[in-house]
């Protein structure tokens, strides 16, 4: 009796652990891969920025934005083309997409986290936020567009700092100011990405000269 009952034991044993390595190589699979190319990865680490919101010395809102210049772009859709096989017509016209985007509004991936789900909801009426991008000659800028990138695996892919506690949304300002000053001009020394409200200021800068 004592025999069986361990023999019993003993397979229940090896059977939890069978199940707990499955499981681990399943959670192991779902992780999407790491960006390889070193240009892409230098170019991306160029063009994003972290920073963090306070309210009594309490952090309210974590902050990592890539900005989406022409020449991460350029890098972009190297990388993509060799993750999905393009070439061709359709890897032309992504490129030429891609590069006319940058001419007509100037777009950051942004990852939002914050302690309260509601304040990460950039789409809502009334935001927690207001969102600007200014310049270091003081010309802002409100958003054009707002918008949730929902699949946040495939976009781990590119940029590697995506969580699973954060939002991902794609922000898009426009070129200009309202008097119609370039946002960013050959003399432009630096911008910033601004997320400011009742519980704290994020902000993070690109140096652009």
């Amino acid at each position: 009796m004592n025999d069986n009952w361990r023999s019993f034991r003993y397979a229940v044993c090896c059977l939890s652990l069978l199940v707990y390595c499955l499981f681990l190589a399943a959670c192991a699979g779902q992780k999407a891969a790491k960006p390889t190319d070193k240009r892409y990865k230098s170019i991306l680490k160029k063009w994003t920025r972290e920073g963090k919101g306070y309210e009594n010395f309490e952090t309210k809102l974590i902050i990592k934005a890539t900005f989406k210049t022409e020449e991460f772009r350029e890098s972009y859709v190297n990388e993509y083309s060799k993750v999905y096989m393009l070439d061709g017509e359709k890897l032309k016209k992504f490129k030429e997409d891609e590069i006319m985007a940058s001419k007509n509004y100037h777009e950051f991936l942004l990852s939002v986290h914050t302690p309260v789900q509601e304040w990460s909801e950039l789409e809502r009426k009334e935001p927690t936020w207001a969102i600007f991008m200014i310049n270091d000659s003081g010309d802002k800028v409100t958003p054009l567009d707002i918008r949730r990138m929902k699949e946040k695996s495939t976009y781990k892919r590119f940029y590697p700092y995506i969580d699973d506690w954060s939002e991902i949304y794609a922000v898009k300002f426009p070129i200009s100011s309202s008097d119609g000053r370039l946002i960013v001009a050959n003399e432009t020394e630096y911008v910033k990405f601004i997320m400011t409200g009742p519980y704290g200021k994020g902000e993070v800068i690109w140096k652009l000269k």
